[in-house]
């Protein structure tokens, strides 16, 4: 059974496709999601997936977002991406393009918050897709060709990158969306009511297993619904 849509930031100038992950926080593994503020910087909020009835943490009730965090003020972005990293430990890696189309590199320590890494992934970069897997980031990067960029774990939280051919699945993997649209569409989201280029899915294990849908209404708004896997 889905969960009821839910609006996220509201209060927020946020544009664009929104990037959700489930992190290690909480008890069942609250949801991280960033998205670009309209004009300047960044917005991460965070969904409280503790079961109803439990006492709000952090000033969040369960089954609600917060009212989100401003971050990477001085720039504007157009494309980001949050990853759950298995470095720190419980560390989150932030890749964001800026404007002038500069992929930016980021992390997320519990005692420093958000700091940009010296080292850049990319200049000329149009769009982007990442994975982490333990440890290593690995970034499809669509600039003057499509390529591949890799960061081993070596001097974390310090990156550097080393590039390579992208094989046919991570060219594939630029192509964000259609999943997601398609999901919400079975779901009983009114087609008309999704602003094109802008569903987005993750997965979680919350309530048995959990695709975590996000999209942008034509009123601008951005929005979330949980559906079970396989719906």
């Amino acid at each position: 059974m889905r969960s009821e849509p839910q609006t996220v930031g509201a209060l927020r100038t946020t544009v664009g496709a929104a990037a959700t992950i489930q992190g290690v926080y909480g008890t069942h593994g609250n949801l991280e999601l960033l998205a670009c503020d309209e004009r300047d910087g960044l917005w991460v909020f965070w969904f409280n997936s503790d079961a109803p009835g439990s006492a709000p943490s952090g000033g969040v009730q369960p089954g609600r977002w917060s009212e989100g965090l401003a971050f990477a003020r001085g720039m504007r972005f157009v494309q980001a991406q949050i990853l759950q990293s298995a470095l720190g430990p419980d560390h989150l890696e932030v890749l964001a393009l800026d404007a002038r189309g500069t992929l930016q590199s980021w992390y997320w320590a519990p005692e420093a918050g958000f700091r940009r890494r010296a080292t850049d992934v990319g200049q000329g970069v149009r769009r982007f897709a990442a994975e982490h897997d333990d440890g290593v980031l690995r970034v499809v990067v669509d600039a003057d060709s499509i390529s591949t960029r890799v960061s081993d774990a070596t001097g974390y939280p310090v990156r550097s990158w080393r590039q390579r051919a992208a094989t046919p699945w991570e060219r594939a993997s630029l192509e964000l969306g259609a999943h997601a649209h398609e999901t919400l569409v079975r779901a009983g989201v009114d087609e008309r009511e999704i602003t094109p280029g802008t569903a987005r899915s993750a997965r979680s294990t919350r309530d048995g297993g959990t695709d975590e849908l996000t999209w942008r209404g034509t009123d601008g708004v951005l929005r979330h619904v949980g559906v079970p896997w396989g719906a």
